[in-house]
C-alpha cells in the first residue's frame, strides 16, 4: 500500500461498499477511486464500469463534457490493469468503447476514429493470440467507422472475417445473422456483387435451417427473402428475383392464415427496419468527403454524430416531396422520406412503429398508382407489405403482396411482348 494513500480514506471507502445503505452511482464512483490507487488489480476495473455507469446520470443529460470526462476517466483506469491480466483487453475495450461514443457525440470526429483505430489494434493483436477470444469489439465497431467514412470495401473485408469466424459453431454464433447482413450491406455498398449475392444466400440458407428447428420467424425469413428479391432485381437477376418473391409468398399465405406457430420477441421491427433502410441505400449516398450512416448496422449501433444529422434532416425531405413538380421525382422523393422516417421510428419510438409511418407507406402507394407506373406501383406495395408484416398484420401484408406481385407480372409480360422476333440462325 503505498505511503501517500489516505488510509482513513481507504477504510471509509470499503465501508461504504460494505454498507447495506443503495448507493448512487457517484458514491460508487468514489468509493473505487479511492480503493483503485490502493490495488488497481481489483479495483480498476470496477471503477473503470463506475464510471461508465455515471456518465448517464441523468444529473449529467445536459453536460455532454462531464460524460466525455467520466468516460476518459474511465479509459485511464482500464489503463492502470496490467497488461498481463487476462481481463485487461476486455476492460480497456469496454471503456474506449464508450469515449469514442462520448466523442462522437461532440462531433469531434477526427478524435473518435482515433480511438476507433486503437481499438481495431487492440482487439486485432487479441484475436491473433486467441481466435476464440470474445474481443472482436474493436474491429466491428472499426468495420462501422471505415463504413461512415464510406471506405465500404475495407469494413466488407473486415465484416467478412468476422462472418467467416462466426459461423455455427464458432465463437459468436449469436451474432451471425446480423453480421452477414452488415457484411452482405458493406459488399454491395463496396460493388463487390458475387460477395453480397452469396451473403444473402447464406442468410437465407440459415434461416431455413433456423425455421425447421423452430428458431427463427416465418416473418424473419420472409423480410430476408424480400431483401435478398432486391438485390436480385438491383443486379438484373430477374429470374432469381421472382424466385425468391414466390417463396416469401408462400409464408405470406401461411402468415396470413394462421399466423407465427409461436410468439417472438419484438426483434422483428428491428430486423425489418435494417433490411428496409438497406433498400433505399441508392438515394443516401452522401456528398463525396462526408461521413454517411453505416447502412445495415442496427440505428443505436451508427456514430451519434451521424444519426442526429441524418435524421434532422427529415423536415427538409418533407419539403422535398412538396416542392417536386415532376409526379416520378415526388414518388422516389417520398419513398426516400419514408425509409429514413422508418429508421427514425426504431430510434425513437420502438414497436409503435405503425402509429407515426404507416401513414407515409399509405401516400407513397396513392402517390406511385396516381402516377400510373406498375413498377413504381409494385415497389410501393412490397414496401407497405413489408411494414404491416412487421406489424403483424399479415393479412393486409399478403393482399398488399398480391397486388404487387400481379403488377409486377404485368411489367414482366410488356417486356416480353416488347422483345424483337427471334431469328432461327439456320435459315
Amino acid at each position: 500500500m503505498s505511503g501517500d494513500v489516505d488510509q482513513d480514506a481507504v477504510l471509509q471507502a470499503r465501508n461504504v461498499l460494505l454498507s447495506s445503505a443503495r448507493l448512487t452511482r457517484r458514491q460508487e464512483a468514489e468509493a473505487y477511486r479511492v480503493l483503485a490507487k490502493v490495488s488497481p488489480a481489483s479495483y480498476a476495473p470496477k471503477l473503470a464500469n463506475a464510471l461508465i455507469h455515471l456518465s448517464f446520470d441523468d444529473s449529467l443529460r445536459e453536460l455532454p463534457e462531464a460524460r466525455l470526462n467520466l468516460c476518459r476517466e474511465a479509459v485511464d483506469a482500464a489503463r492502470r490493469l496490467d497488461e498481463s491480466d487476462p481481463r485487461h483487453a476486455e476492460v480497456l475495450l469496454d471503456a474506449l468503447k464508450w469515449y469514442q461514443r462520448r466523442l462522437f457525440e461532440l462531433g469531434r470526429r477526427p478524435e473518435a476514429l482515433t480511438v476507433g483505430a486503437e481499438m481495431a489494434g487492440i482487439s486485432r493483436r487479441a484475436v491473433d493470440a486467441d481466435r476464440d477470444a470474445p474481443l472482436w469489439t474493436g474491429l466491428t465497431l472499426w468495420a462501422r467507422s471505415l463504413a461512415e467514412e464510406g471506405r465500404h470495401a475495407e469494413a466488407a473485408e473486415l465484416l467478412e472475417e468476422f462472418v467467416r469466424h462466426s459461423r455455427p459453431g464458432g465463437a459468436r454464433e449469436g451474432t451471425f445473422a446480423w453480421s452477414l447482413i452488415e457484411w452482405c450491406a458493406e459488399a454491395e455498398a463496396a460493388g463487390l456483387r458475387d460477395t453480397a449475392l452469396n451473403a444473402a444466400q447464406e442468410l437465407v440458407e440459415l434461416q431455413r435451417g433456423q425455421l425447421a428447428l423452430g428458431h427463427c420467424s416465418l416473418a424473419s425469413l420472409l423480410l430476408t427473402l424480400l431483401r435478398q428479391a432486391e438485390l436480385y432485381d438491383g443486379y438484373g437477376q430477374r429470374d432469381a428475383a421472382s424466385a425468391a418473391l414466390a417463396e416469401a409468398a408462400i409464408l405470406l399465405a401461411e402468415l396470413a392464415a394462421n399466423g407465427e406457430p409461436k410468439v417472438w420477441s419484438g426483434y422483428q421491427f428491428t430486423y425489418w427496419v435494417v433490411l428496409f433502410g438497406l433498400s433505399g441505400r441508392a438515394a443516401e449516398l452522401p456528398a463525396p468527403g462526408r461521413p454517411g450512416p453505416a447502412l445495415g448496422a442496427y440505428v443505436r449501433d451508427w456514430a451519434p454524430d451521424i444519426w442526429e444529422r441524418h435524421f434532422a434532416e427529415l423536415p427538409a425531405l418533407r419539403e422535398a416531396v412538396e416542392r417536386a413538380e415532376d409526379p416520378a421525382d415526388r414518388v422516389a422523393a417520398h419513398r426516400k422520406l419514408t425509409i429514413r422516417s422508418a429508421l427514425h421510428s426504431e430510434l425513437r419510438r420502438g414497436n409503435r412503429f405503425l402509429e407515426p409511418v404507416l401513414p407515409l407507406f399509405d401516400e407513397g402507394v396513392s402517390l406511385a398508382r396516381r402516377l400510373g407506373d406498375e413498377a413504381r406501383s409494385a415497389r410501393a406495395l412490397f414496401d407497405r407489405a413489408s411494414a404491416l408484416t412487421a406489424g403483424h398484420r399479415y393479412a393486409d401484408a399478403y393482399a398488399d403482396f398480391q397486388e404487387a406481385q400481379n403488377l409486377r407480372n404485368s411489367c414482366d409480360m410488356r417486356e416480353v411482348r416488347a422483345l424483337p422476333p427471334s431469328r432461327d440462325p439456320q435459315r
